[in-house]
């Protein structure tokens, strides 16, 4: 069989060794940093021909492509086998490849997809910036980007990154159907421009100012990765396709509006959108002419996915200081138990309210009136039926989001019991570790699972004010605080972590590694707000 590493030299061989074996016996030099054992990725290549002719992935190589994201075409050559004709690249040639290799701790870098992408951009901002205190400028620029960077957020986009006063945001990294991605980034930029409006009310009573901003939208395919020097990288879009919808946000304000789309995105998009202006424009960088539209507004029930409609809406009533208590809302939901003790989960019955009513919170009964009152609607308007329990769930998932948690995808599939049913049974009020692990345990939670469960209150207070420096961002700060001062702001309940082993350790892995903090928080929310039946069918699945 023929092995052509390219770029490096063909080999002629019959051979059951691993593609590194083969490499290094030829003398290739052929990085493999932990000895070709699959604990690293610097001997991986890409198969450019006769990927068909290589060894399926054995577990150690599908474990580490899993948790890297490795694409079909990327293998590990410490763990591949050939028994044809292939043609191979290696992927880290020097000490330069290996530094940026080993910066990178989550996917591999460097893929092709289609993607929608925004620019805004704050007109005359230079003048602004020149008439005011540094500090007033940051400060109202940071108040802006948190107002509109909560709308790119909402629909679910990605905020790519802050150029002086403009942003730069990227839809469908996630979504693939085009329309929903394309009409998801139009509303966003819709919203943009109205909540331009109340922030101008802001600027004239503050500062006797106001803005205007222009805001572009192309669709296309871009190269996307991780970008910079290996102690200072970001993930972000480059290419043709990011530098149009840059040009197409310039041109706003020569044709005198505030919001333009490539033809591209209005063809995807025309029949659920109302629009404006038609221009024929030059893009800088660009030859030819290019048809701009200018959107007016999108459709009523243009949004053909109702849960979809339902996130945007609870989206907006979620206030981020309030953020822990829609949490607090979905977990004491999901605390209700039968009368013989065995647990129910989530199910938001005809007895339901009246079981919130046990909880001395005020704000979370109004959270749930919110919900209420989004449940009776959709059931008025709409044929498809989605359950209170479903908004419970879905709330609770969306605070964590906003206040910069995990994303934690919940889906309409909880039922609402007709009758009247169970009893909410709180954790109870002790610092008694044991107790408190045994109430969980009959939701089916060990005790690591309790401890990641726990870490929510990073958003929570008590007597002594908020337990953490950070009561509006969801992070691993609870941990750190328990670790640091024996958690002296937090509940008795909060320090009885440390005292058994098996929690301590917990509290220090979340507490030093906050991506498995939201990894294990995200699967044990999941796995209350599914509730005992969901949750054992599956458990029974996974066996």
């Amino acid at each position: 069989m023929r092995i052509l590493f390219e770029n490096d030299r063909e080999v002629s061989i019959d051979s059951d060794e691993t593609l590194l074996q083969i490499s290094l016996a030829e003398g290739i030099p052929h990085l493999h940093a932990c000895g070709g054992n699959a604990r690293c990725s610097t001997c991986r290549v890409l198969v450019l021909e006769g990927k068909e002719h290589l060894s399926e992935r054995n577990e150690k190589e599908s474990a580490l492509a899993e948790r890297k994201g490795f694409p079909e075409n990327v293998r590990l050559a410490c763990q591949t086998k050939a028994f044809g004709d292939v043609t191979l690249r290696r992927l880290v040639i020097d000490d330069a490849d290996q530094i940026l290799a080993s910066a990178f701790s989550g996917k591999v870098s460097g893929t092709e997809k289609a993607i929608t992408i925004l620019f805004s951009d704050i007109r005359s901002f230079t003048s602004f910036s020149e008439s005011h205190l540094p500090y007033d400028v940051i400060h109202i620029l940071n108040r802006y980007f948190q107002k509109m960077g909560d709308k790119v957020l909402k629909y679910g986009g990605v905020i790519d990154k802050y150029i002086g006063d403009g942003l730069m945001a990227l839809f469908g990294l996630e979504e693939s159907a085009p329309e929903k991605t394309n009409l998801a980034a139009i509303r966003c930029a819709l919203e943009m421009r109205a909540e331009l409006n109340s922030f101008n009310s802001y600027l004239k009573s503050q500062f006797n100012t106001r803005f205007e901003i222009g805001i572009g939208i192309h669709s296309g395919t871009a190269i996307l990765g991780q970008l910079g020097h290996s102690l200072r990288m970001s993930s972000t879009a480059i290419g043709d396709s990011v530098n149009q919808a840059s040009r197409i946000e310039s041109t706003t304000k020569k044709a005198g509006v505030g919001f333009l789309v490539s033809e591209n995105v209005y063809g995807i998009v025309k029949n659920s959108v109302r629009k404006g202006k038609t221009f024929e424009a030059s893009l800088k960088g660009k030859t030819g002419k290019y048809r701009l539209y200018e959107i007016l507004e999108v459709l009523p029930n243009a949004e053909k996915d109702p849960w979809q409609e339902v996130r945007y809406r609870i989206w907006d009533e979620i206030e981020l200081p309030e953020a822990g208590n829609w949490i607090s809302l979905a977990l004491y939901s999901s605390s209700i138990f039968e009368a013989d003790g065995s647990w129910i989960g989530l199910d938001a019955s005809l007895r339901f309210p009246s079981l919130l009513n046990e909880i001395q919170n005020p704000r979370i009964r109004e959270h749930l009136s919110s919900l209420l009152r989004i449940h009776s609607d959709r059931k008025e308007n709409s044929e498809t039926e989605i359950s209170l329990s479903d908004c419970i769930a879905l709330a609770g998932a969306l605070a964590v989001e906003k206040a910069g948690g995990p994303k934690i995808n919940v889906f309409p599939e909880r039922h609402d019991s007709k009758f009247p049913t169970g009893r909410m049974e709180k954790e109870p009020e002790t610092s008694d570790l044991r107790e408190i692990l045994d109430h969980y345990a009959r939701m089916q939670l060990e005790p690591k699972e309790v401890a990641a469960l726990f870490g929510a209150h990073t958003l929570g207070s008590g007597e002594r004010g908020n337990y953490t420096d950070t009561p509006t961002a969801f992070n691993n700060d609870y941990f750190k605080d328990l670790l640091y001062d024996g958690g002296t702001r937090m509940s008795a309940r909060d320090r009885a972590l440390l005292s058994s082993e098996e929690t301590k350790r917990a509290v220090l892995e979340y507490a030093v590694r906050p991506e498995r903090f939201f990894s294990d928080f995200s699967a044990v929310y999941s796995k209350l707000v599914r509730g005992k039946d969901e949750a054992s069918h599956s458990a029974d699945r996974e066996r």
